[in-house]
Order: structure tokens, then sequence, then C-alpha cells
């Protein structure tokens, strides 16, 4: 019989990546090291377009409170925190929590109130109405029950406030060449697992992974204007491809991609390394096909 629960699955994995990421780079940061690198992230965040400086309106955070489901390293909740939001950050992982809670620390946020916690993203244990902002980038379709966790988000987050989520798109050249048809068929991993695309996705190291990925969910335009009915404006925008995932040749286009267009030193805090940067025509393809929905929404007053 295996007692292992489906949370306790999905703690192993994410404590793993971790530790495969960012171990080793978290021991180092000192105040000025990590201002200089949230800068760099910032950056780095602006050329991509991605969720936490598009969705997300950083010049006005100064005394807001932001709640972030899955914290990762800490990297987006120290960016907010530098820009003065009251950060709350959770995540299901200890070990990320911590890492997190050094970066408050460091940037002396917790004296204002930043702090994160260890929770669940389906059972959160605030208050109704408590949150200004709820952000939460690229975790909840690695969630037990997706719904139940989106649920959670629309139950703490105040009349008025905004969320700015990003999920997987299902409708992307990543989901339907690299996973489904290179991956999972190609690779028979479709028949071997009902949660196949979980077990095949999100490590990030090249030693032996010692544990899987329960799940990962990507959605369609459709899907998520359902899921996401409750809300008034609501807006969906696509980011995020790279020929570089495309299995196995994709490993010859990351060699020329880093000669060509180089790397960007910001992603070390949320990759623990530096970021390939993408080539035009990447940027162009991933409003297109990307793999990222960048959501922005509005809870009705």
């Amino acid at each position: 019989m295996n007692d292992v629960t489906e949370n306790q699955r999905i703690q192993r994995f994410w404590s793993d990546v971790y530790d495969a990421a960012y171990g080793e780079v978290d021991q180092t940061w000192t105040k000025k090291s990590l201002l200089s690198a949230l800068e760099q992230l910032e950056d780095m965040f602006r050329i991509r377009e991605q969720l936490p400086v598009m969705e997300v309106p950083l010049g006005r955070l100064s005394g807001r409170k932001i709640l972030e489901i899955g914290s990762g390293a800490g990297g987006h909740s120290a960016l907010f925190a530098k820009y003065g939001a009251v950060v709350t950050s959770v995540d299901i992982t200890l070990s990320r929590v911590r890492a997190t809670q050094d970066k408050f620390n460091l940037l002396d946020a917790s004296e204002r109130g930043c702090q994160a916690l260890q929770a669940d993203s389906e059972r959160l244990p605030f208050a109704d109405n408590s949150f200004d902002c709820v952000y939460s980038n690229g975790v909840l379709h690695h969630a037990g029950d997706t719904d139940k966790a989106l649920d959670e988000v629309y139950r703490v987050l105040r009349p008025g406030g905004r969320t700015a989520i990003m999920l997987y798109c299902k409708s992307s050249w990543h989901y339907w060449f690299n996973m489904l048809f290179c991956v999972g068929f190609l690779q028979l991993k479709m028949f071997r697992s009902r949660n196949w695309l979980g077990h095949a996705t999100e490590w990030v190291n090249h030693d032996k992974q010692p544990s899987v990925n329960p799940f990962t969910r990507c959605y369609t335009a459709a899907e998520l204007r359902s899921m996401f009915k409750k809300y008034d404006s609501l807006s969906l925008r696509k980011t995020e491809f790279y020929f570089y995932l495309i299995p196995k040749l994709g490993r010859l286009y990351r060699r020329y991609q880093i000669k060509k267009y180089g790397e960007h030193p910001g992603g070390i805090l949320v990759y623990g390394k530096p970021w390939p940067r993408q080539s035009p025509l990447e940027m162009k393809l991933g409003k297109i096909m990307g793999w990222a929905w960048n959501i922005g929404a509005t809870k009705p007053e």
C-alpha cells in the first residue's frame, strides 16, 4: 500500500527542483548582490514582456497587499517587495518558503509585514477579500486541483482587486509538437500514464531525476474564459517560444542561440542560471503560439 499523499509527491518534486536549481545560489546573496540581481531580473522580464511587469503595475505597488502563490526561490516576491508592496508569499515546499523569507529579510521588507508561509494553494489560510492583488506565475497548473486553487484566488482577492496568473497554453507549438508529438507519441509516454505531461516536464538539471512532477496541465483560450468567467476585464496574452525546447535537435540550436544572442543574468534569481536570450523570430512566434498564457483579471466590485 502506498501511503504517500498527492501533496507529499508535489512537495517532494518541487523540493528536489529547488535543490537542483537554487540550492547553491541561494547561499550567496547579500543585500547588495540581491538588489543588483533584482534590477537584472526586472530587465529580463521587460525584454520577455512577462507577467510581473506587464500585468502587474510595479510603479503602483507601494503599500498594496499582494499574495504570491508559489514563490519559487522568491525572486518575484522580492521584486514586488522592492517596490514597496506588502507581500505575503506562500509555497507548498518549505525550502522555497525559507529562501523567500531570507530575501525579505535582506531587503528589510519583513519589517513592514512581508512574510513567507508554507501553505497549500487549494486551502489558503487567509480571510475572504484579504489582498489587493493575487499573483501566481507558472504554478497553479501543477496543483492537485487547479480549479479549486483558482476558487481560492477569487475568495481571498478583494472586490476591485486584480489577479495576474500565468498558466500553460495548450494552443502552442510546445504542447502540440514538442510535448504531445515528440514526447507523448514518439517516446510513447502518453500511453504509459494519464499524467504523462507532468512526468515529462519541469526538471531543471542534467543530474539523475530523483522524483517526478505529478501534474502539468495546459489550457485553451476558451477553457480560460470559462475558468475566469466570474471576473471582469479578462485579458489573455501569449509569450514564450523557444526552438531549443525541441527534443534532441534543440540542444544544437541552444548552443547557436547562446553564441548568437547571449545570455541574460536576470535568469539567476528565477532559474538558478542565466537565461538564453530569444531571437527576434522567437519573440514574434511567442505572441502567436507561445507556451505561456499571461492572464489578467479584476474581481467585480
